[in-house]
């Protein structure tokens, strides 16, 4: 052998050690070792190279205890060998000082780390792998505690790879784990700069940086992480560049301890915790993101937080973005598609700036402003959402430049304790009001436009301030603004207002139905006829534009709402909630109770919960029969043609009165029919009861097997007075007559006088009105030999007297 190369060999030529070879080498001579197994300690106290001869995996170096190798000189190299220490108290590699470089090189280990850089030492490795199934693969405290180049550090006990104290790192397209820890862990004043990296299979935190610890990372992917992808936790600098989490088992980026990160172009897929979370006052940066497939949140802030994102994207998520714990982020260029759920949420008194906001699709509503949130949102896109696009309730929310199309409800709702400014809006076929002011609610709403909605452009039911300036509504399928309480402090400043099926009804004409004229939002009687309402094609839009019922259609639109999430819920594989499907309507006769039943049934069948929706109506005489046995079949032959859609009992209670004068037996026999057959059809049909309140009641505490089937009982209460002329002025309406003034008032009179007994037939009572004063009419004009068209249309005062001098 030469001066400068030394041979090591257990075929008994050479030195039969390494560490011998080292002794007697020069400084910077190259040792050239055997294929074969050598169990010593190799502490390399001179600046050579040692070379695994044929090539990597050839050579295997085992300590049985302490390190395998152990650096005392400036420097040193190994290339091609596979180092291993058997002692799981020491690294199988230690560096205290100087630069050791290895190539090619496979080290494993038992202790608490494989690879261990701490004083002033440094490792360079390239194209090595890293084993260590109880410990962690390389840990690093040096302040040049130096390069990892395309290695591998996987079967790790902890932590693939650690940065800690003063230690700094560079690795470069490196594949890290699986490990029971972390892929990286920063702590101390640590520094690491990582690039084009793998990290997959982390039990913890893929990348937790902690205390002062810096972090820059650029394009870096973590996959198939059992925990939190990247922890985010030191107030001192980290940039993450174009990197990526996929398939995580908790949310992709968690920020907390006042961390301000700056992360551009990152990308979010499949991740079941969530996409972005910041907590714990956290700040940061966030430049075109994208989040995708989250089983959750896509981007939530909490506890203060306060980041900054511009042009994010978040798609197919359970939910966009949710605000809370008084966070206050600014949100810019966001786009939402395809949210689960609510697409953005903002509570907790949570504030924030959003503007440029897009939202495309989502199961729920577009925008939830609640617990005295105060969100200020400006360019607002929200299409194709099931629920209404914006929400607010217990918050105030200043919303401008909105632009909302094709919502499955209404287009903005406020709710009790909400206040709205809403400021150059544009609300387009909305699926329920443009714009709704809930009881307990107030607002601003200036230069906007509500058109082309199922129902109402603006509707004020609440006796809170609200003021409309400036707005457009037209073609709307209710009124154009309807004020449905008396309330001073309304107030409709330059309305535009046009197309609309029914007159607008604010100020004044609210309680006196008088200049402005008192107006539904569709001129639709209790008992409308096909076609009359013009939503006959949107059952849910019909319910809430009948007069009246405010009540019954929020129990309504609950069990619609309950009946979505349980079809939503049943699709994605889930059990379905518990319901009531079977109902009780209890009220007086007249009070929309079969109308009602009807629309409800549509309303299913356009859900998929039933497959037709149609509606049967029976009562006793179509389920009782005079004779032993017949009370079977002839009930069970009404329940049949009910099957797919909804069995509508009138006078439920007489079933068990023994009324009809077929004895109370046979009644009990439909009961007992009825509850067999309700409960072998129980996914098929849906059975209304109605009849009088206390009567019901009675009769379901009667009958306990009928109780327990009708756990939901929905009140009808009698129509106002205001809501008799209401209903007086939409059949003036589909009829081609008008109430004049004195007409209208007269009217409210005697709606206000006449008793409200048992014989009151509320809608039915404002039809028999109708009719009179109509035939009223025709006898008056027809003492006259001229009549002018416009007095053919119109009822007066005169013709709500009879002969008598009595009010009709």
């Amino acid at each position: 052998m030469s001066g400068n190369t030394v041979k090591v060999s257990t075929a008994g030529y050479g030195y039969r050690s390494i560490g011998e070879a080292v002794a007697d080498a020069s400084e910077g001579a190259a040792v050239l070792v055997e294929p074969g197994r050598y169990v010593e300690n190799v502490v390399l106290d001179k600046s050579v190279t040692v070379t695994a001869e044929e090539g990597p995996g050839t050579v295997r170096i085992v300590a049985r205890s302490g390190p395998a190798i152990l650096l005392a000189a400036e420097s040193a190299t190994l290339s091609g060998l596979s180092l291993a220490s058997e002692d799981d108290s020491t690294p199988a590699i230690a560096v205290a000082d100087g630069r050791l470089g290895l190539t090619e090189c496979e080290i494993r280990a038992t202790g608490w780390t494989a690879v261990y850089a701490y004083g002033r030492g440094t490792v360079l490795m390239r194209e090595c792998s890293v084993h260590n199934p109880k410990g962690a693969g390389i840990v690093v405290t040096a302040t040049d505690g130096g390069v990892l180049d395309a290695c591998t550090v996987s079967e790790l006990g902890t932590s693939a790879v650690v940065v800690a104290e003063q230690g700094s790192l560079l690795l470069r397209a490196c594949t890290l784990g699986p490990a029971e820890g972390n892929g990286i862990f920063l702590n101390g004043s640590a520094t690491l700069t990582v690039e084009d990296s793998t990290i997959r299979g982390a039990g913890k935190p893929a990348v937790a940086v902690e205390q002062r610890a810096r972090l820059s990372a650029t394009r870096v992917v973590v996959s198939d992480t059992r925990a939190i992808g990247w922890y985010l936790a030191s107030p001192e600098p980290v940039v993450l560049e174009d990197c990526r989490v996929h398939d995580g088992a908790a949310e992709a980026v968690f920020v907390a301890e006042s961390c301000s990160p700056r992360l551009n172009g990152f990308r979010v897929r499949g991740a079941r915790g969530g996409g972005l979370y910041f907590t714990g006052r956290s700040t940061g940066v966030v430049n075109g993101c994208e989040v995708s497939a989250v089983d959750g949140v896509g981007i939530g802030v909490a506890d203060r937080g306060a980041p900054e994102f511009d042009g994010v994207s978040i798609e197919d998520c359970v939910a966009g973005v949710y605000l809370t714990e008084g966070a206050d982020p600014f949100l810019r260029r966001l786009h939402v598609r395809n949210s689960g759920d609510t697409a953005v949420t903002v509570t907790g008194e949570a504030r924030g700036r959003l503007e440029r906001v897009e939202i495309d699709g989502a199961g729920e509503s577009g925008l939830v402003v609640g617990g005295a949130a105060r969100p200020a949102v400006s360019g607002l896109s929200v299409r194709g959402v099931a629920g209404s696009a914006v929400v607010v309730s217990e918050a105030t929310l200043a919303l401008a430049d909105a632009d909302i199309v094709g919502t499955g409800g209404d287009g903005v709702f406020v709710g009790a304790g909400g206040d709205l400014s809403l400021s150059r809006g544009r609300v387009h076929d909305s699926g329920g009001v443009g714009c709704r002011f809930e009881r307990g609610s107030s607002g601003k709403v200036s230069d906007s436009e509500f058109c082309g909605g199922a129902s109402d452009g603006i509707r004020v039911d609440t006796e809170d301030v609200v003021s409309i300036s400036g707005c457009v509504v037209r073609d709307n399928h209710g009124s154009g603004v309807r004020q449905t309480v008396a309330n001073s402090a309304v107030e409709v400043t330059e309305l535009v207002s046009s197309g609309n099926v029914g007159p607008d009804s604010y100020g004044g004409a609210v309680t006196a139905a008088a200049s402005h004229g008192a107006a539904s939002s569709t001129p639709i009687s209790p008992s409308p006829e096909p076609g009359d309402s013009g939503t006959e094609d949107d059952p849910l839009a019909e319910l809430h534009s009948l007069v009246g019922l405010t009540a019954v259609k929020a129990e309504v639109t609950s069990l619609v709402n309950l009946n979505k999430m349980a079809k939503r819920r049943l699709d994605a594989g889930l059990s379905a909630p518990p319901m009531a499907r079977h109902l009780v309507f209890a009220g007086a006769p007249g009070t929309g109770k079969t109308t009602v039943a009807r629309l409800y049934g549509r309303i299913l069948a356009q859900l998929g919960v039933l497959r037709s929706g149609h509606l049967v109506e029976v009562a006793r005489a179509d389920l009782v029969a005079q004779i032993i046995g017949g009370t079977a079949i002839k009930t069970t032959e009404a329940f049949n043609k009910a099957l797919g859609g909804v069995l509508f009992i009138d006078e439920a209670y007489t079933l068990s009165s023994g009324g009809g004068g077929t004895g109370p037996d046979f009644g009990r026999e439909a009961i007992d029919t009825l509850v067999k057959l309700m409960e072998d059809h129980r996914d098929d049909v849906v059975v209304v009861a109605a009849g009088y309140s206390a009567e019901m009641q009675q009769f379901l505490s009667a009958n306990p097997g009928m109780e327990s089937r009708f756990s939901r009982t929905i009140e009808f209460a009698n129509y106002t007075p205001e809501e008799l002329v209401t209903i007086v002025r939409s059949l003036c309406q589909r009829h081609d007559y008008r109430l004049d003034e004195g007409a209208a008032e007269a009217l409210l009179e005697y709606f206000e006088k006449i008793p409200k007994d048992g014989t009151f037939g509320n809608g039915r009572t404002a039809r028999r009105v109708f009719e009179r004063m109509t035939d009223r009419q025709a006898s008056r004009l027809a003492a006259s030999p001229v009549v002018a068209p416009a007095e053919l249309t119109k009822l007066t005062a005169e013709d709500l007297v009879i002969e008598s001098g009595q009010l009709a």
